[in-house]
């Protein structure tokens, strides 16, 4: 039996190789864009971790995570021509993204039979977004990478608190803060959820002191430069790019050039800029954001409520009015829609009043969806979902077909 299992395995990484390799083939990205390519060149030229410039002099960044401009950087170092440094970064991510796929087998196989789990890696392997993703110059496929660890190690610790979980859950858990700013809430809500279960406060802390552990020296440098313990600072341009009058589910594009898309702020960032280079400018043009998406949605809560579930609605199954390219092709709006569907049957078919693992995933589920629809959603959110998701659907297959 076991066997076979490698077998059909082994079958589907090659399967999933051979369809990212064609991915980056052809639809690979051939820069460094947007803030990760300004982050890079900062660090190249002045050896500071920076996304904003002000007068032509680059100023200490809060704005963006660290850990993917950290990523780029290390493998600049090695791969300095710009085609073998963009190539690198790709097949570097593929890596990781069948190392990705086989820890999702093992989490699969936590819940399900061996057959099930089969198809549930299947689906994961070769859903299309998933698929094109390691071909971006993009965090996302090393988020993922971290999320089924993160998962798989949690899956552990929740049947027994060993060692090794332990540190495994903790570092993931460190290496997702910095690479995603937010996900300190859900770490604090699985530790939460975990410790109802295990009922060890000591081995609880244990994890807390190594994922602080693991983000202190940002921490140590963002209370340094700017007098704040935080990893990001970005709450009020990610509210204001989901929340403002035009605005729809995806947000509207704002990066560094957020007075021509809200004239409203055009004078104060104006007189930030008249200040000159100095090191809370981050901090102080969030201020600015945050106050006026607040004022917004002041003027009219009943839009932005409105916008809210919408935004839910949009992350759950698909968006009505995405103006990305390609978001329509049904290489990818079926397989998304027919998983949301599939992923909400799951929910009613498994939600049970009781600290078990289903109903972890479950609240982690509806966590993300509540947390990031407050701000704005892109499409290739829904990947940090999807082996929730997929989880959530395979409970159909599993009461249908109980001896599969």
């Amino acid at each position: 039996m076991k066997n076979i299992l490698k077998f059909k395995l082994s079958i589907i990484l090659i399967f999933a190789l051979a369809l990212r390799i064609i991915s980056i083939y052809f639809y690979r990205d051939i820069e460094v864009a947007n803030e990760w390519g300004i982050i890079l060149e900062n660090l190249e030229t002045y050896g500071i971790l920076s996304v904003h410039t002000v007068q032509g002099e680059p100023v200490p960044n809060i704005f963006m995570p660290p850990l993917y401009p950290l990523f780029l950087y290390v493998i600049k170092i090695f791969f300095n021509n710009t085609d073998t440094f963009l190539w690198s970064i790709q097949y570097i991510q593929l890596i990781f993204a069948i190392i990705t796929i086989y820890i999702a087998n093992k989490i699969l196989l936590e819940f399900f039979s061996e057959n099930i789990s089969a198809i549930g890696t299947l689906i994961f392997a070769i859903f299309p977004l998933n698929v094109y993703a390691v071909s971006q110059i993009s965090s996302i496929t090393i988020q993922i990478f971290l999320l089924n660890f993160f998962l798989f190690s949690y899956l552990k610790l929740f049947k027994k608190l060993e060692i090794e979980n332990i540190f495994i859950f903790s570092i993931s858990s460190g290496l997702l803060m910095l690479l995603r700013g937010e996900f300190f809430i859900f770490v604090l809500l699985s530790m939460i959820y975990l410790y109802l279960k295990q009922k060890n406060l000591s081995k609880i802390l244990i994890i807390s002191l190594i994922t602080l552990i693991i983000v202190s020296p940002y921490l140590y440098r963002n209370y340094n430069i700017f007098g704040v313990i935080t990893i990001t600072k970005s709450g009020g341009y990610n509210l204001l790019k989901g929340n403002h009058p035009k605005t729809k589910p995806e947000g509207t594009p704002m990066f560094l050039s957020v007075e021509k898309v809200v004239p409203e702020v055009k004078k104060d960032l104006e007189e930030l800029n008249a200040k000159g280079p100095n090191d809370n400018f981050d901090l102080e043009q969030d201020k600015i954001l945050l106050d006026q998406a607040i004022k917004f949605i002041k003027e009219n809560p009943a839009r932005y409520v409105n916008l809210y579930f919408k935004k839910i609605l949009s992350f759950m199954f698909i968006d009505l009015n995405a103006n990305y390219a390609n978001y329509y092709s049904p290489l990818h709006l079926i397989p998304k829609l027919l998983l949301g569907i599939t992923t909400v049957i799951g929910i009613i078919l498994t939600l049970k009043f009781k600290v078990n693992m289903m109903n972890y995933i479950i609240m982690y589920y509806f966590a993300n969806i509540g947390l990031f629809s407050i701000f704005f959603i892109l499409p290739r959110y829904s990947l940090s979902l999807l082996m929730i998701q997929v989880i959530l659907s395979l409970v159909i297959i599993k009461k249908i077909k109980p001896n599969l």
